[in-house]
């Protein structure tokens, strides 16, 4: 076995795995509604391909470290010039290292066109997000039963009838919402489609809402809102707000937050 043979082959297959871990995450949900949907390609998962890609970093890493040592001469040979000696002013090494600062300041500060090419991937995210929805809250399916009927108002024996009329098992009010949904091959937004009620339908985006949004959909009044909140303990709020800067302002959920709100 050639150490050689091995770093370029172990190179090029760790880039065809990274290359294509790395545009699937380009592509893939966001965490939030890759969980709440059970997104998966080809029957991987958003954490699988993540812990693929990192994995395969490694890999990447210790033989490209290796193809340098073993290239070192080479490598050096394409700093010197004419004189066969050391030079960064050579064309090819000018270019060089302007694309690479050039790509390392275009993604720290978003100019175009690298503000176009991420503004990209937000869009294709979103898609998945109007696709899929968005759950009432962060790991809403890592909750329990009873634990998430609790939070979103929702008659837990109501909601076990529901599930029971569609043919969901439940062997216990503590099962997550994720465990319910692998045990009868659903997800857990579905399972929560089946057991919301017409009171929960705006909160699947709740936390992104502005205040004001939030007060002209449930037509409650923006200034006595605001000075509530201010009461209850959120310092730094306005119309333009999100829900959810206010919940974590408070320490709460932004269920919570409508609650609040909505008290009278």
């Amino acid at each position: 076995m050639k150490l050689r043979r091995l770093t370029s082959l172990s190179l090029f297959l760790s880039f065809i795995i990274m290359s294509f871990t790395g545009i699937v995450l380009f592509i893939v949900p966001q965490g939030r509604v890759a969980y709440w949907s059970d997104w998966k390609l080809l029957g991987l998962t958003k954490t699988q391909y993540g812990n693929i890609h990192t994995t395969f970093m490694v890999l990447f890493l210790v033989f490209g470290v290796l193809h340098i040592y073993l290239n070192w001469k080479p490598i050096v040979a394409y700093l010197k010039n004419k004189n066969k000696k050391i030079s960064f002013t050579k064309k090819d090494v000018v270019v060089a290292v302007v694309l690479n600062v050039l790509f390392l300041i275009g993604s720290i500060y978003t100019i175009q066109p690298f503000k176009a090419y991420l503004d990209f991937e937000n869009n294709i995210k979103g898609h998945w997000t109007k696709l899929y929805g968005e759950p009432p809250y962060g790991h809403a399916e890592e909750s329990s039963l009873k634990s998430f009927c609790k939070k979103l108002d929702i008659n837990l024996q109501t909601a076990i009838n529901k599930l029971q009329k569609h043919g969901i098992k439940i062997t216990d009010e503590a099962e997550t919402l994720k465990e319910i949904a692998k045990n009868n091959n659903k997800t857990p937004k579905e399972i929560y489609d089946i057991i919301k009620t017409d009171n929960n339908i705006i909160i699947s985006s709740l936390g992104r809402k502005t205040l004001k949004e939030l007060c002209a959909i449930v037509q409650i009044d923006l200034r006595k809102s605001i000075e509530k909140l201010k009461n209850n303990g959120a310092k730094n709020v306005d119309q333009d707000t999100t829900i959810k800067s206010i919940a974590e302002q408070l320490n709460k959920t932004p269920q919570d937050v409508y609650k609040l709100l909505t008290k009278k």
